[in-house]
């Protein structure tokens, strides 16, 4: 028996509501206890992110688990003891990298320290001011300052 493999992206229905759920989970944790790395941060949204679109079979979720950090960098170096950077941690996780860095609505990115998500228009992310997540710059159609720009993929058999 002969199985096919198909990889499709998940619709705008999926993303809008996976990230309603991620945003109201930090959110909520922000209003709680404020701004904690690891707890309510911009990488714990976009595992919340990934949890809600998996219907929480996450794979980022296995490893995040495991990290233990103060900063951005100190994630980055989690990972590389886990012996992975950003793309293997992202290809792991289901996302597709995207290497003309053209963000449609729903992909995550990494720039300068922070991790986003491509919202209607602006990247949404999380404020370490204890304001929760948050809008941020507009999304360009072509993204130079990212380091990282992926695209959740649905695994189907």
């Amino acid at each position: 028996m002969l199985l096919k493999v198909v990889f499709m992206y998940y619709e705008v229905e999926e993303i809008t509501k996976a990230l309603s759920e991620a945003t109201e989970i930090i959110n909520k944790r922000t209003v709680e206890k404020g701004f904690i790395r690891g707890y309510s941060d911009c990488f714990c949204f976009l595992i919340e992110y990934d949890k809600a679109l998996r219907n929480n079979k996450s794979k980022a979720d296995e490893i995040f688990k495991k990290l233990k950090y103060n900063n951005a960098r100190e994630f980055l170096i989690q990972l590389r003891k886990n012996r992975l950077d950003l793309k293997t941690f992202a290809r792991y996780s289901g996302y597709e990298i995207r290497n003309n860095l053209r963000p449609k609505y729903g992909d995550i990115a990494y720039t300068d320290g922070s991790a986003v998500i491509a919202g209607n228009g602006h990247w949404v992310t999380t404020d370490e001011n204890n304001s929760g997540v948050k809008e941020g710059a507009r999304l360009q159609f072509k993204e130079n300052r990212m380091h990282l720009i992926a695209r959740p993929l649905r695994k189907e058999l």
